[in-house]
């Protein structure tokens, strides 16, 4: 009995170790069976890079060899009609661009342009273009069953110039005065003006009072006060004729590298014996 008691450990372990790579080799072979049958069905359903995947699986040394020689077989054909397309991407100035990555239908492919072709499935295809500082480029292309190395390549647009919280442009280095002072300045132009018609009328109502009541022998002091209000109606409506034209030139060369020509622009207002003489000049 006790020499029975050995031998029977000696026994299990060695019909362990031999049932152990054979239960390895069946599971080995059902991996590639598998693979073979997935791949033909991918490559049915026209998504022929997966199948590739099966067929690499399927065909190698540890399938048997009649899957492997199919796998083979079918490897052939499944590259033969397998598209594929060459990304690419420029910049607004036509200079390629390396750093960009790429999406086919949702799925990164790509962080970087290299001109190596990338295999895709025949059919319809979303590509997206990412690149730092642009905004993404997207593109719909139709592929071919066996169309090879298609250059799909994008331009990337130039980026758009930052804008004010006011809505104006930013102005460049040397530009003219924002929209904005044009505003400004047009809306006192206005005010002076309003000013200047109200003394004016006032002034000139005073005026037929005094030809209806007095005239000509009216006192001195009267006249000379009508005659003042109309100097300062004729002054103040220079001034908002001159800030008037100044919005106006504000505005027209705001955003054509004109602010050195708009700050030139001088009104000018001269008292006269009974009004005023205004204009404008500008010094070049």
């Amino acid at each position: 009995m006790p020499r029975r008691r050995g031998v029977l450990p000696f026994i299990l372990v060695a019909a362990l170790f031999g049932v152990t790579p054979r239960a390895a080799r069946a599971n080995e072979k059902q991996v590639c069976v598998t693979a073979s049958e997935q791949a033909q069905q991918l490559r049915n359903a026209g998504k022929l890079s997966e199948a590739r995947e099966q067929l690499a699986v399927c065909g190698r040394n540890e399938c048997p060899k009649l899957v492997q020689h199919d796998c083979a077989e079918w490897m052939r054909e499944v590259l033969a009609i397998l598209p594929s397309v060459v990304p690419g991407a420029k910049d607004a100035k036509g200079r390629d661009l390396v750093d960009v990555r790429v999406s086919i239908d949702g799925k990164v492919v790509t962080e970087a342009l290299d001109g190596k072709a990338i295999g895709v499935d025949p059919g319809v295809h979303t590509f997206r273009f990412e690149a730092e500082g642009a905004e993404a480029v997207e593109e719909k292309v139709v592929v071919r069953q066996g169309e090879k190395n298609r250059i799909v390549a994008v331009t990337f647009a130039p980026p758009a110039e930052p804008r004010e919280p006011w809505g104006g442009a930013r102005p460049k280095d040397g530009a003219a005065a924002p929209p904005i002072a044009a505003y400004v300045t047009g809306g006192a132009g206005v005010l002076a003006l309003g000013a200047a018609l109200f003394v004016g009328l006032g002034a000139s109502a005073d005026a037929r009072d005094l030809r209806a009541t007095c005239a000509p022998n009216c006192a001195q002091g009267d006249v000379d006060d009508v005659e003042s209000r109309y100097v300062i109606a004729g002054v103040v409506a220079g001034l908002g004729a001159a800030a008037l034209a100044t919005a106006v030139v504000l505005f027209l060369t705001h955003d054509r590298g004109a602010k050195a020509s708009a700050s030139r622009f001088v009104p000018t207002v001269a008292p006269l014996a009974r009004g005023v003489a205004a204009g404008a000049g500008f010094h070049f």
